[in-house]
């Protein structure tokens, strides 16, 4: 029934997706490839991830998208850290949902750099940068964040001014964000597992609240691109370690976005892509 009801919500809100006008395959009428650029976690290759430093590198260099990966902290803060702790990425240890905001901000990222809020965030770029935003659940599997969430991002206009797209595994999360307010584009992350047992039917019901499916690039063949639009989504691929082994098939493919962890190093395989098809 929730998902009857977001669709006809869906319709009549007439959401404005990044891309194609039918929300999958680029159009004849494109006359190059123009995929979207989405700086993964920043320049996180250049600069310690998630933060000013990768954020300003990634927008420099012309990245479509800066990615902001979510967590909740103690005191109910949302904070741009991928893991599930800081141990990685900071000079201290913990889960970030057992540490307060506080305790956070005492801890050294790489650079002299901090982690930063989302609101630090969008407060710094408004309406100057595009966000993709990762949702997840705590470690209980509950969804936490959302009203948080829409609650920043309308604080800038940032929704209204088509500055965001939101991505997550969890669809419970989108659905909740989708009461909240009905205008924000959404790309539903998919497993490996997810992605081995795709067909038409859940590419179908996936379309009625997303305009994209993220799937990790190793999974992805022309078949499944071909699926993907004839369902009239769109498909942006990520990739873990092996960014620079695959994404020259994928921009071989033509899928709609791709991450990256050095946008300038991705801008110049698309110029390249584009000037032997004599674009």
């Amino acid at each position: 029934m929730n998902i009857v009801i977001l669709s006809c919500l869906l319709l009549v809100s007439g959401c404005s997706f990044v891309g194609s006008a039918d929300g999958g395959a680029p159009t004849e009428k494109e006359t190059a490839y123009d995929p979207l650029i989405i700086a993964h976690r920043g320049a996180s290759d250049l600069e310690p991830e998630h933060t000013f430093l990768s954020y300003e590198r990634a927008l420099e260099d012309g990245a479509d998208y800066i990615e902001i990966d979510l967590r909740q902290t103690k005191d109910g803060e949302l904070v741009a850290v991928h893991d599930e702790d800081v141990d990685r990425i900071t000079d201290g240890s913990g889960k970030v949902e057992d540490l307060t905001l506080d305790e956070i901000k005492q801890l050294n990222v790489d650079k002299g750099q901090k982690i930063l809020t989302l609101q630090e965030i969008v407060d710094k770029y408004k309406d100057t940068a595009h966000y993709y935003i990762e949702t997840r659940t705590d470690s209980k599997e509950n969804i936490v964040m959302e009203e948080q969430l829409v609650s920043i991002l309308e604080s800038q206009d940032l929704i209204e001014k088509d500055r965001v797209i939101i991505q997550s595994f969890y669809e419970d999360s989108m659905l909740k964000i989708h009461e909240l307010n009905s205008e924000i584009p959404f790309v539903r992350l998919l497993r490996k597992a997810e992605v081995q047992e795709l067909d038409d039917e859940t590419l179908q019901h996936i379309k009625k609240y997303a305009m994209a499916v993220g799937i990790y690039a190793g999974s992805v063949d022309a078949e499944l691109l071909k699926q993907i639009h004839d369902n009239g989504l769109q498909l942006h691929v990520y990739y873990y370690d092996d960014e620079k082994e695959l994404a020259p098939k994928m921009l071989d493919m033509k899928v709609d976005g791709f991450f990256t962890n050095d946008p300038a190093y991705a801008i110049d395989l698309v110029k390249e892509a584009n000037k032997k098809e004599g674009q």
